[in-house]
């Protein structure tokens, strides 16, 4: 490394390089560069971003102009996600060999609910289920202020940025999520048709 410290500047600039790259390699999480794109994109979409870094543990979802829907499953340990409300309700239908669907329960954190993000102001939604088996933050420096919102009997946690200053979200996150389960307005989708 001496032999980077030569110049005028005693290695300061090299150094104060150094530092930066590295800041910005860590800082620069999904949810972070979802942010920084959002900021700097025009037109609607709903988006869905993944990295390689972070395929694991992580999913970030966005919304401007299109809507973008989450249906949250704890019995099955499933979650649905689409640009259309009645998609994520495909779940509802599937079975998985060891669990049930008891729509009978009163036990609110077995709830089949749904999240609509908010695409007229635009928002983002991280998705983190690694939180027992990493220790580090899902979220990067920049964001740690960020609320953080447990689902899925606390085994994934969500982060939502709204990206409008004028539109605001209630914080509690229940008040925004729709009832799926024990809910009479809310059917299953229907079987498949042979034609």
């Amino acid at each position: 490394l001496s032999q980077f410290l030569t110049d005028h500047e005693g290695g300061s600039g090299l150094f104060n390089f150094v530092i930066k790259t590295i800041d910005a390699f860590f800082d620069n999480d999904l949810l972070h560069t979802t942010k920084t794109f959002m900021a700097n994109a025009k037109g609607s979409f709903g988006l869905c971003i993944t990295s390689s870094l972070d395929a694991n543990r992580q999913l970030c979802f966005a919304a401007r102009g299109q809507t973008m829907s989450f249906a949250f499953y704890p019995e099955a340990g499933l979650i649905c996600h689409g640009s259309e409300q009645a998609a994520v309700k495909a779940g509802m239908n599937f079975k998985l060999p060891g669990t049930k669907m008891d729509k009978s329960r009163h036990d609110v954190d077995n709830d089949v609910v749904r999240l609509d993000l908010d695409d007229l102001g635009g928002e983002i939604c991280l998705l983190d289920w690694g939180r027992q088996r990493y220790k580090n933050p899902a979220v990067s420096k920049p964001n740690r202020n960020t609320v953080k919102h447990a689902l899925m009997r606390g085994k994934v946690d969500v982060f939502l940025l709204q990206e409008s200053k004028t539109t605001t979200q209630n914080s509690k996150i229940f008040h925004r999520m729709t009832l799926l389960t024990r809910n009479s307005l809310i059917k299953p989708l229907r079987e498949d048709s042979q034609d």
